[in-house]
């Protein structure tokens, strides 16, 4: 069984096909997520592309950049409303295994640059309110898992719940058990 026969029947000289190396354009992924909620007072939206690559048949690695506004109502001064307002940047690597058909682990990195602007009374004049603002970084690790259900051709929709286990000061992910995740990816 270990000799490749020829077309004549005789044992003869088989050569391999070599696997092609380097950039597959096919391999390549890229997709994100939007958020958006308003409520009287609240606000959130965001943006948060990405790309990777498939390095392996079960194993996808990548990089993103999100953005993220969030606006909780605090307080109502007179007629005025005040709120607390945090504008957040958060560059990520990510990657996913699937362990068995569409469900996989998952890790990501975030490293977030928060600008955090809040309503406090004005020490000098305690009828008026000064915003404080401050800037400031949090590091995030969220491991978890999740299930990817291919939607038609390359494109997949995928539902994942995380954690975050570094839970620094700052996280936006903070005492939160569970961080759920969604959103679409599509291969080219």
């Amino acid at each position: 069984a270990q000799e490749v026969y020829t077309s004549s029947g005789k044992a003869g000289y088989h050569k391999k096909t070599k696997r092609e190396k380097g950039y597959d354009p096919s391999k390549l992924v890229v997709g994100g997520g939007l958020n958006g909620y308003y409520s009287t007072g609240n606000a959130l939206a965001g943006i948060s592309p990405m790309v990777g690559y498939n390095f392996f048949h079960n194993f996808t690695a990548g990089v993103g950049l999100g953005y993220l506004y969030y606006q909780y109502y605090v307080f109502t001064l007179g007629s005025k409303d005040y709120s607390v307002k945090e504008r957040i940047i958060y560059p990520n690597l990510w990657a996913r295994y699937i362990v068995w058909r569409g469900l996989y682990v998952t890790e990501t990195l975030e490293h977030d640059f928060i600008k955090y602007t809040a309503p406090a009374n004005d020490p000098n004049n305690p009828s008026n309110v000064i915003y404080q603002k401050e800037n400031l970084t949090a590091d995030c690790l969220l491991l978890g898992a999740g299930i990817k259900q291919p939607l038609g051709g390359r494109v997949s929709f995928f539902v994942e719940l995380s954690h975050d286990f570094l839970n620094s000061t700052y996280s936006p992910y903070a005492n939160q058990p569970l961080i759920i995740h969604a959103g679409v990816c599509a291969g080219f």
